[in-house]
């Protein structure tokens, strides 16, 4: 009965939201290009995305609740750059102390 019940891998892959998260990486990766231009070697990036603009996600990074689809997500665009070679962490925006800010290097 192979291949009747989704394996966990796809059920995974299925949950995450590709829209959030392709949303996520495609503002990240603007913002980069927009300071590699510029002869910047990193990018801040505290606002103007899904991730920086809800509180939940700080909330997951922080491990104030627990949301395993959030914490997947976050963890899926974290991946996607250190695949790539980037340096990235994720920091409290101190302006609102209750979102995050990527911080991206290269």
């Amino acid at each position: 009965m192979a291949n009747i019940f989704v394996n966990a891998t796809q059920a995974r892959k299925d949950t995450r939201n590709n829209i959030t998260v392709h949303g996520e990486i495609t503002s990240l990766e603007s913002k980069v290009f927009a300071n590699i231009d510029a002869g910047v070697l990193y990018a801040n990036v505290s606002t103007g995305t899904t991730m920086t603009t809800s509180n939940v996600y700080y909330n997951v990074q922080n491990s104030i609740i627990t949301d395993p689809t959030k914490k997947d997500q976050i963890d899926y665009v974290k991946k996607h750059f250190i695949d790539l070679g980037y340096g990235i962490n994720i920091t409290t925006n101190t302006e609102s102390n209750n979102t995050i800010v990527w911080n991206i290097s290269w």
